[in-house]
């Protein structure tokens, strides 16, 4: 234990505390910092933390912005190293792989295999945190959420220290606690099974307008969200400053009151013709556009970057995230984010088959003041949302806010 357990004042102890995606870290200093390299190492660190009568964190890819992670005298584990590596299983068409594995990792591996398994969209998102939080992966409007649909199978290390494999007949209540649980869950998870599918072509295209056309835009443009079909399919909204990016290296200011706003389709298919298809509903449009893209061939790498250029240019703070979970049967205008910052509302709105996600920025940054994003999944299951977890069949939230 002596060579992966991490003492405050050490070079590597502050290094770890710091490994977050979020850099406006706060001055919270856990007891000790744990990098287990195995899952008999993570189970040795819970027995370790219960013999000082410590509570425990654990961190995967250290993306939760908040840092909740962090916790003044108490223990962190550290997954990063835990099972660092993707297998894959020709006869059950199945990977594994640690919770410290990213998105970009996974899609490195599947692409290589001509696989795919929703991952999330941000690339540097840690797998661990991504579906212990339910998995809100690519293009879950059709194949639902990660967690709950490709998940086969955990590897879990619960408070007794004991290494438990759980799944839908061993261990299965701890399988269904584990996937949206989030921080609330009650053990460790240190490898994590899921089936994959044969792999596809990615195609996307993209309509902008004035901010002038706001709801009318938005009107439209969820309204033939409505008319895709909601397999293989995504659909994201983003209004900015109209001068967004075009100045990057000096900061996020922007010096345009005028607002834009872009819908952006993202297709999965086995051709250019299939993608045509799918995206019919948004081929033309009456309303004036300031620029179209017509349907053309995209990739991961591309996704990615796109996913980086809404983090603001601030030394690696990031914005405040803010996520709900809505259902069809609220009308469209009731649908409303009150942004007391901005004195103003936005109008948003999650239909069946898509997801819309509105990011609009004021004063020095476009992004780094409001960042939303609504989901809707279209099988209604029964999550609720509550900070950043998932939980199933609750008649209130009441007793877990604020943890």
């Amino acid at each position: 234990m002596d060579q992966i357990v991490h003492e405050r004042g050490s070079e590597i102890y502050e290094k770890s505390r710091l490994r977050f995606f979020n850099n406006a870290v706060p001055d919270r200093y856990p007891y000790q910092i744990i990098h287990p390299r195995s899952t008999e190492q993570v189970a040795q660190a819970v027995k370790h933390a219960a013999s000082l009568g410590k509570h425990i964190s654990v961190r995967s890819g250290g993306h939760l912005f908040p840092h909740q992670h962090l916790q003044d005298n108490e223990i962190l584990i550290d997954m990063k190293e835990v099972n660092p590596r993707f297998e894959y299983d020709e006869k059950t068409k199945q990977i594994n792989f640690g919770p410290g594995q990213t998105s970009m990792d996974c899609q490195k591996f599947l692409t290589e295999n001509n696989l795919f398994f929703p991952f999330g969209h941000s690339p540097t998102v840690g797998l661990g945190g991504f579906l212990l939080c339910g998995g809100q992966g690519w293009f879950f409007p059709g194949w639902g959420l990660t967690s709950d649909r490709w998940i086969t199978q955990l590897e879990v290390v619960t408070s007794d220290g004991q290494i438990r494999i759980c799944n839908r007949v061993e261990n299965s209540d701890i399988f269904w606690a584990a996937r949206g649980a989030g921080m609330g869950f009650f053990g460790i998870v240190t490898k994590f099974w899921g089936r994959t599918t044969p792999a596809k072509q990615l195609y996307m295209t993209s309509w902008t307008f004035s901010g002038s056309l706001y709801t009318e835009a938005l009107n439209w443009i969820l309204d033939c969200g409505k008319l895709m079909r909601p397999y293989h399919t995504e659909l994201t909204v983003c209004s900015q400053h109209i001068d967004a990016f075009t100045g990057m290296d000096e900061g996020d200011e922007t010096k345009s009151h005028e607002i834009m706003m872009t819908g952006i389709v993202v297709i999965y298919a086995d051709n250019l013709e299939e993608a045509r298809e799918m995206s019919k509903p948004f081929d033309q449009c009456d309303l004036k556009a300031l620029h179209h893209v017509e349907l053309r061939e995209t990739s991961w790498e591309e996704q990615n970057m796109y996913q980086e250029m809404l983090l603001p240019s601030d030394k690696g703070q990031r914005f405040k995230c803010d996520s709900m979970l809505t259902g069809p049967e609220v009308p469209r205008k009731e649908v409303r984010i009150s942004t007391p910052l901005l004195r103003c509302n936005i109008m948003l709105m999650i239909v069946i088959g898509s997801h819309s996600t509105g990011d609009i920025g004021f004063a020095k940054s476009t992004f780094l003041q409001r960042h939303r994003k609504l989901r809707y999944h279209h099988r209604k299951p029964s999550l609720l949302p509550s900070n950043r977890f998932i939980y199933r069949q609750l008649s209130s939230l009441e007793p877990f806010q604020g943890r």
